[in-house]
């Protein structure tokens, strides 16, 4: 370890048992702890890694540590934490760079007071100036379009490589969407820049985009420049509820059948309801599902937004309704993304699965959620993303028997087998490393398997980074 030591000094090297526990990987315990603050110092850390053989897994906030496989080995782990700079931000062309250390909520609040005004240099009459704006719109601040669960310890390269979204990707896409560049570290210590701080920056094959998603087994994720939008006027949310999923999915057919651009249009069913609190009058059948609607932009548009989703919600049957306007309206999101993606304090143990279909396939997936199919599991809850194809689901917390891992690996196969009739997938999203041995973490392997292991084995042949956590033990 002495190295290492060399490298980054040694008080940002833990080897004590503490540290180590508390950075444990399912359950696999590293020998070392390591916190560069350059990325030099990660290239060198990784080169020693490499030539000693030592396998390397990263570590941002820790959000989305419970994703993947269990590691088949674990020697070193990299924490980012100190790789926390904003480097650059652009408002004008609307761009930011950072480190990968660097949290959302803090990156959001570092770009919202950013001037975005776009200088037209001629005036309309025809005369040269320097003050011209291309807008009479209230000057606002950015924000990066990532909608991520527990944005406050979600850093930039986690989100990243483990391709985290939300329910607003409806509106704003994916992290793919956002990333223009990233510069990182390859397994062989080599620092690798790719793209840039331009929409059109790539001809041929776009390879910073192979780094999103990755889950730390190409490389180590230093540096990324993202897109910035401005600051939307005003926000809103309509939540209906329904007494059934006919009702529901006609309300949400209608709001696609019309020219609105929501950000986010969310089915709530089973017991998600109850665990965001919403208690409607009367509500208590087991049918009865909530529809949230999102809409952000201008003034005018989300007014507009706000009385035609109302008026749809009543043509199809909504039992009672709620609008939340603006601090309420973000206030239910974040408590959204937080309990869809299973990070509340109070679901310790819980086994959290991501369903995946195509987009018009929902109704057959939630249909069958409902369906009974588990008539022992009395806590399911289901948060679909009606727009995007893809479905949450928890079930009931482990008790570490092995009674209880074969009735959620049983109930999981039966899961897997319904969303690949209709054309899907399912990754285990959170489940404890005894569990993960008895479960399909990453579904059934796709047609391309064979391409992905041959770019691991070109980009990392010694396998040091994250061994075993990704799909197909890659």
């Amino acid at each position: 370890m002495q190295k290492f030591e060399d490298i980054i000094g040694k008080d940002f090297l833990r080897t004590d048992p503490e540290t180590c526990h508390s950075y444990a990987v399912d359950g696999m315990i590293p020998r070392a702890v390591l916190f560069p603050g350059q990325v030099e110092e990660v290239s060198e850390i990784v080169k020693i890694a490499c030539r000693e053989h030592l396998s390397v897994v990263p570590w941002g906030g820790g959000t989305q540590m419970g994703k993947g496989a269990v590691p088949s080995r674990l020697d070193l782990v990299i924490g980012t934490e100190r790789l926390n700079r904003v480097i650059d931000i652009d408002a004008g062309n609307l761009t930011v760079t950072v480190q990968a250390g660097v949290r959302l909520f803090d990156l959001q609040e570092a770009v919202a007071g950013e001037e975005n005004r776009c200088y037209i240099p001629v005036e309309a009459g025809g005369e040269e100036s320097d003050e011209s704006v291309c807008s009479l719109r209230e000057h606002r601040g950015c924000f990066v379009p990532l909608d991520v669960p527990a944005g406050n310890r979600a850093t930039i390269g986690g989100i990243i490589a483990a391709n985290t979204s939300g329910p607003r990707r409806l509106l704003y896409g994916l992290p793919r969407d956002v990333v223009l560049g990233v510069r990182h570290v390859a397994p062989t210590g080599e620092i690798i820049g790719m793209g840039g701080k331009t929409v059109k920056n790539v001809a041929g094959y776009d390879l910073c985009k192979m780094m999103i998603g990755s889950l730390g087994t190409l490389g180590i994720l230093c540096e990324m420049t993202l897109r910035l939008l401005p600051l939307p006027e005003r926000s809103g949310t309509w939540i209906c509820a329904f007494p059934g999923l006919q009702e529901a999915a006609a309300f949400v057919d209608a709001i696609f059948a019309r020219p609105l651009v929501p950000c986010a249009v969310e089915i709530l069913g089973g017991e998600a309801c109850d665990d965001l609190a919403l208690k409607w009058t009367g509500q208590g059948e087991k049918g009865c599902f909530s529809v949230a609607a999102a809409f952000e932009g201008a003034e005018e548009a989300v007014a507009r937004m706000k009385a035609e989703i109302e008026g749809l919600a009543s043509e199809a049957g909504s039992l009672e309704k709620m609008y939340l306007d603006d601090d309420e309206h973000r206030r239910f999101w974040s408590s959204y993304g937080s309990r869809a993606a299973g990070f509340s304090g109070d679901q310790d143990g819980m086994v959290t699965l991501k369903l995946n279909y195509p987009i018009s396939r929902y109704r057959d997936v939630v249909a069958f959620l409902e369906s009974g199919w588990v008539t022992d599991n009395a806590h399911l809850a289901s948060y679909t993303h009606a727009g995007s194809g893809v479905t949450r689901i928890h079930l009931p917390g482990e008790d570490g028997t092995k009674e209880n891992f074969e009735k959620i690996a049983r109930w999981t196969g039966e899961l897997l087998s319904q969303v690949c009739a209709v054309g899907g997938n399912l990754v285990v999203e959170h489940a404890g490393p005894e569990l993960k041995k008895h479960l399909p973490v990453w579904g059934r392997p796709r047609d391309d398997m064979k391409m992905m292991q041959w770019i691991k084995k070109a980009m990392d042949p010694e396998g040091i980074f994250s061994p075993g956590r990704f799909i197909g033990g890659m």
